[in-house]
C-alpha cells in the first residue's frame, strides 16, 4: 500500500500560516527599527552636513541641514552653476529661496505641507500626521520585499509609504505636490544608507525624483542634540 496520499494533509496541518501585518503593526515595527519612540524623542536638535548631487546636470554641491523640535527646519544647498537654494521653516512661518524667483513666503497650503514633511518627530508620529491609513499591500522596492501603506493626512492627497518587510525601515515615499508652474507633480523619495547615530537609525542618503530632475542628498556628518542658534532658522537673505 502506498502511504504518500496520507502525507500531504499532515504537512499542511503543521506548516504555519503567516498573517500579513496590519498598518499599525508595520508603523510600530518602523518606530522600533529606528530606535524606539522614547529614545528618538530625547533628541531635540539635529545638524547634518554633506553633498547634493544633480546627476542630470552632472554637478555636485554642498548641503547643510538644521532642525529643531518640533517645527524648525533649514536646508541650504549651494549648487554649482545654479546658486543657493533654501527651504526654511520656523513654526508658523516658512520661506523658500531659489536663484530664479529669489525669496518668497510659503503659501498657507505649502506651509501646512512643509510642517508635516519636516516635523522633527515625523518618524514616530506618522499615525498622527496621517490619520487615514489604507490597506497594506505587498510590493518591492529595488527588489526588496516591502509593505506599502496608503496614508492620507487630515486634508490633502494620500501618500504611499514603503516599509522593508525584513528590517521595518522606510525605504520609499510616493506623493504629489501642486505647483503654479507645473500643476500636479509626482515625486518619489528613496531613503538609503541607514546609519546608527547615538543609537538611532537615520538615512544618510535621500534621493528625490520628479519628472524634471533627480536630486541626491548624501550626509557625511549627522549630529544629534547639536547646539543651534535661533538665527539658524531666520528668513533667508535675498
Amino acid at each position: 500500500m502506498s502511504y504518500s496520499r496520507f502525507l500531504l494533509p499532515a504537512l499542511v496541518c503543521v506548516v504555519p500560516a503567516f498573517a500579513q501585518p496590519s498598518a499599525d503593526q508595520i508603523l510600530e515595527k518602523y518606530v522600533q527599527a529606528i530606535g524606539g519612540q522614547a529614545a528618538y524623542e530625547k533628541v531635540t536638535t539635529r545638524a547634518m552636513k554633506g553633498s547634493v548631487e544633480m546627476p542630470d546636470d552632472n554637478v555636485t554641491g554642498t548641503a547643510q541641514l538644521y532642525a529643531q523640535a518640533p517645527d524648525r527646519y533649514r536646508l541650504t544647498m549651494d549648487i554649482p552653476g545654479s546658486g543657493v537654494v533654501e527651504t526654511v521653516l520656523d513654526g508658523d512661518h516658512g520661506w523658500e529661496k531659489n536663484p530664479d524667483s529669489g525669496v518668497h513666503a510659503m503659501s498657507r497650503a505649502d506651509l501646512e505641507t512643509a510642517k508635516r514633511d519636516h516635523h522633527f518627530y515625523r518618524e514616530t508620529r506618522l499615525k498622527e500626521l496621517y490619520p487615514k491609513l489604507g490597506a497594506v499591500t505587498p510590493a518591492k522596492v529595488n527588489e526588496r520585499p516591502v509593505y506599502m501603506i496608503e496614508a492620507a493626512p487630515a486634508t490633502g492627497s494620500a501618500e504611499k509609504l514603503y516599509f522593508d518587510a525584513e528590517t521595518g525601515l522606510l525605504l520609499k515615499r510616493d506623493f504629489e505636490r501642486i505647483t503654479l508652474e507645473d500643476g500636479i507633480v509626482q515625486y518619489e523619495v528613496f531613503y538609503r544608507d541607514y546609519r546608527d547615530v547615538d543609537g538611532l537609525k537615520l538615512p544618510a542618503t535621500i534621493e528625490q525624483r520628479s519628472p524634471d530632475y533627480t536630486m541626491i542628498l548624501k550626509f557625511a556628518e549627522i549630529r544629534n542634540n547639536a547646539p543651534l542658534e535661533t538665527a539658524a532658522f531666520a528668513k533667508p537673505e535675498k
